[in-house]
């Protein structure tokens, strides 16, 4: 199994919580150049969110532990939390970390049987992943339904399956 890569790692941290991990340039994105002056002069001005995030007892470094003895299981893990860790994640990236999913489990039956991810879920990306415009990060130029879930349900369902598979990972023998 390759190093984990800085890339890798922003996975993991974004599958502990999906705000974890964001670079820079990902929360800033839509806030705009600046202030901006009115006629008489007066400045607005455009104010982003907070995220706190709070850890009790070595919570973090017990998700660490379980996603590197995970890690050292599934290559396909691996590409599935390096994906995670890419910046500006579209439908086609969370779509890919499922199909590594069920090419580990050997199809979403399997997916569903080794982490509990309900069938219905698991098309519910897929109808979001095909049918989300490609300018909201969807996959196909023209979708041919209705959008089930908007980009961020599909980055917390993504981060969950890979909860799941890590922790299914780590108690592997």
């Amino acid at each position: 199994m390759a190093r984990a890569t800085f890339q890798t790692l922003l996975g993991v941290l974004r599958s502990w919580r999906t705000a974890a991990g964001e670079l820079q340039i990902e929360r800033l994105d839509g806030l705009g150049a600046g202030p901006v002056r009115d006629e008489g002069g007066n400045q607005w001005l455009s104010v982003g969110p907070a995220i706190a995030h709070i850890r009790m007892g070595g919570e973090i470094e017990h998700f660490a532990e379980m996603a590197r003895d995970a890690l050292k299981r599934s290559d396909a893990l691996g590409n599935a939390l390096w994906l995670n860790g890419r910046a500006g994640r579209s439908a086609a990236d969370y779509y890919m970390i499922h199909e590594y999913a069920c090419a580990e489990f050997v199809h979403r039956k399997g997916v569903t049987e080794a982490l509990g991810v309900s069938g219905n879920d698991q098309e519910r990306l897929r109808a979001s992943a095909n049918n989300l415009s490609p300018l909201h990060g969807g996959r196909h130029a023209q979708s041919d339904g209705p959008v089930p879930w908007n980009l961020e349900r599909q980055r917390e369902f993504c981060a969950g399956l890979l909860r799941r598979w890590m922790r299914y990972r780590a108690v592997a023998s």
